[in-house]
């Protein structure tokens, strides 16, 4: 990689890095702001179940949106370059997490759902981050950088709830969003004066807002890649699955109290961010991506569903961070894939798409959790095991003759 793009690449990790920081900074925010009869955010008479609505509706908003903005800011930095459409969707998160400074000081939860709509259409500049590093890498330092791009999600995910939380115990609820306003805001100096153009076979294309599901459609029709974009959304629902509703089981079955929950989400973050910069290395450069793709999947599967099997919480650390080895392969395994077999001019639009695979199927998994998780807890191993079971049985009969050669 060429000296000048390394700065790229940089700010293009620490838009990922904010991005998720933002993502896990609302867990421990959203539960207690609702369920916390001392702020008005809500009518003092409110129903819990009815507070769960409306924390349904703010966890629900961000993701839902990135769906539709993934695939727009995607095909955007296809057609006017990466550098201005990045600094357009940083300033856009700007705005949201001010309106979001709003909601807080005004108690209107509306302000909030607003802020939590414009935050996620802005993170849908994923596509961009994943494009730019596409860009400036070659064949056989993709996997690596995208392995760092995973790294920079894991860490992000890893420190959000935490200053979260701390922020927000000492300082109150506006201090999480200030620190967020100030990490974007360093983000977008990062985006006017050390990010360099990486794209320039710019192509006409048209932008309307119903490109995500457009998209969608384009994903399953896309020749060559469409069995690859099925596998990843059954992984991520399967992961996403897991990693929201395992809570349950580990509460009802282990006792977990609150702070041991934060901890078993930072463990799984920081061993997550420590895998995908590091760990898989070995593996990424020796494999080819379809087989690491594969055995992500089936090795993922297997761990987890070991779970259910674990006679005490003494045995799931060490579990856990083989899981989260496992897994880290998947995502910048698949990504690469998709990057390769996409042609120079359409890289935003490949991996806007999926970006708005991922988002969708964050929102579904968060759709249909429900009573039935609750009421039967090992169904968030069994489901997510079995989706990412699914994904490599897929795999496997679709690219049986290349997988292992």
């Amino acid at each position: 990689m060429k000296p000048t793009l390394k700065s790229s690449l940089y700010t293009a990790l620490f838009v990922a890095f904010v991005d998720l920081i933002g993502v896990g900074l609302i867990y421990p925010l959203f539960s207690a702001m609702l369920f916390d009869n001392s702020l008005p955010l809500l009518p003092l008479e409110t129903s819990h179940k009815m507070r769960g609505f409306w924390l349904g509706l703010l966890l629900a908003a961000g993701p839902f949106f990135q769906f539709f903005g993934a695939p727009i800011w995607g095909a955007f930095s296809d057609t006017k370059g990466r550098k201005k459409p990045l600094q357009i969707s940083i300033v856009v998160a700007l705005l949201g997490y001010i309106f979001a400074l709003m909601g807080v000081t005004f108690n209107s939860i509306m302000l909030l759902l607003f802020a939590r709509a414009v935050i996620g259409f802005a993170s849908g500049n994923m596509a961009i981050v994943q494009a730019t590093i596409a860009d400036i890498s070659s064949p056989e330092e993709k996997a690596k950088n995208f392995g760092l791009f995973g790294m920079a999600h894991g860490a992000g995910f890893t420190l959000g709830p935490f200053f979260g939380s701390i922020l927000s115990s000492y300082l109150g609820y506006n201090a999480p969003f200030q620190f967020a306003t100030l990490l974007v805001v360093l983000n977008l100096f990062f985006a006017l004066f050390a990010f360099k153009e990486s794209h320039f076979m710019l192509i006409k294309r048209k932008l309307s807002w119903h490109i995500g599901l457009s998209h969608l459609k384009k994903a399953f029709h896309f020749v060559g890649l469409r069995s690859i974009f099925l596998c990843y959304f059954l992984h991520v629902f399967g992961w996403t699955f897991f990693f929201e509703f395992s809570p349950i089981y580990l509460i009802k079955n282990f006792g977990f109290s609150s702070t041991e929950i934060g901890l078993f989400y930072g463990t799984a973050g920081a061993f997550y961010a420590l895998s995908t910069g590091f760990l898989i290395r070995p593996v990424v450069q020796r494999f080819k991506p379809r087989f690491v793709f594969f055995a992500g999947n089936l090795f993922t599967a297997i761990a987890i569903f070991c779970i259910i099997f674990l006679p005490s919480a003494l045995w799931l650390w060490p579990l856990l961070c083989v899981i989260c080895y496992f897994v880290a392969h998947v995502q910048p395994t698949a990504i690469t894939i998709v990057s390769n077999a996409a042609s120079s001019n359409i890289q935003g639009e490949a991996l806007g798409i999926t970006s708005s695979l991922n988002a969708a199927a964050f929102v579904l998994s968060a759709a249909i959790s429900g009573s039935f998780v609750g009421d039967n807890p090992s169904l968030s191993m069994n489901i997510s095991s079995g989706f990412m079971l699914l994904s490599s049985l897929i795999l496997l009969f679709t690219f049986r003759r290349r997988l292992f050669t």
